[in-house]
């Protein structure tokens, strides 16, 4: 027999095939669809509103978080305080940051002492979560991974803001349920023999890249620092990427998973910007450029970081083909401009 479908059956067939449409649409998709369109940015942290600090603890402290377009233009501040705001890291959907900040240090705690906060990407209804520095984002954006003193009480290692400690590991945490008070973090690494800092999630969400160093070791200068990946759901053994007798650190996943970009200290004296395959071959300097804060562009077409370029505007953002070619500088003094994460927002937190 041939089924008849009733015409006052269709609307509600429409409504069902649409449903399934939208939900397989990607977060680009909606919001293409719906004219709130997600668009390119860098979250960065600067000391533009305060130029004359000279002291470089004194501009780290003085660091706040903007936003701007991918090529540097258009910025536009999203924290005002007196003290450090910094390591912005923008959720999947666009719509959160994570970053830490110095504001809730007591007299008498080290003036680089940070918590972890969350604040919408337009700046709005900044929230505390707790001790941690340095966090990444789930691709799902549920969750965020970051470094911690694993007893609560470990000293920080470094005079940076979002410094390791001594007894630094890598946690998960579940943001919304710890918001609501039913989760906890939960201690990845677990490795009382290393500091373990620097980390960032995979795009299809199995791994966690991040860098790992001995307890004994001079932090702020170790030749044995290494990066590493480690399932997300803490099964197996951690997995050494690099081997080498200079520093390696801050690795950052390319969108398509296939390749990481970290910086690493091959002269032994300034890190540079390298790139290698996902399972730690064809590790390849990209010459001549000395760099931090390494992240890969939306479109992974593109390597951001910041430079030290030695003259009277200090430290700015920069680009790069991933391949090494077509180097541009994006800002300018006066002031630090340093530290980017690469994300896109919606349209509208940007107009």
């Amino acid at each position: 027999m041939v089924s008849i479908i009733s015409f006052s059956r269709l609307p509600l067939l429409f409504v069902i095939i649409a449903a399934l449409f939208t939900s397989s649409e990607t977060f680009a998709q909606k919001q293409k669809r719906s004219g709130d369109f997600p668009a390119p940015v860098i979250a960065f942290v600067t000391t533009r509103d305060t130029p004359d600090t000279k002291n470089s603890s004194e501009r780290f402290l003085a660091m706040e978080i903007y936003l701007s377009d991918l090529d540097g233009k258009s910025p536009r501040r999203l924290t005002d305080n007196k003290t450090f705001d910094g390591y912005p890291n923008l959720s999947p959907d666009g719509k959160r940051i994570v970053f830490d900040s110095g504001r809730l240090r007591k007299p008498g705690d080290p003036d680089n002492l940070s918590e972890l906060f969350l604040m919408d990407s337009d700046g709005a209804n900044q929230v505390h979560l707790l001790r941690g520095s340095s966090a990444t984002w789930s691709p799902d954006g549920k969750h965020i991974a970051y470094h911690a003193s694993a007893s609560g009480k470990g000293t920080l290692n470094r005079t940076n803001p979002g410094s390791a400690t001594s007894d630094s590991d890598i946690f998960i945490l579940n943001i919304d349920e710890f918001l609501k008070g039913k989760a906890g973090p939960r201690n990845l690494t677990n490795s009382p023999q290393t500091i373990d800092e620097d980390a960032d999630w995979s795009p299809d969400g199995k791994t966690i890249l991040y860098t790992r160093y001995g307890v004994n070791e001079s932090h702020a200068n170790t030749t044995t620092a290494e990066v590493y990946k480690i399932r997300a759901d803490g099964k197996g053994t951690p997995q050494q990427l690099t081997r080498n007798s200079h520093d390696d650190r801050g690795p950052a996943w390319s969108p398509d998973g296939k390749r990481i970009v970290h910086m690493c200290k091959t002269d032994g004296k300034e890190f540079g910007v390298c790139v290698m395959n996902a399972d730690g071959s064809g590790q390849t300097p990209l010459t001549g450029i000395a760099g931090r804060g390494t992240s890969w562009s939306p479109d992974g077409g593109k390597i951001i970081f910041h430079r030290d370029i030695q003259d009277e505007d200090g430290v700015q953002l920069f680009s790069v083909d991933a391949d090494g070619n077509n180097e541009k500088q994006l800002t300018i003094g006066p002031g630090l401009n340093g530290y980017p994460n690469p994300g896109f927002v919606r349209k509208k937190t940007i107009k």
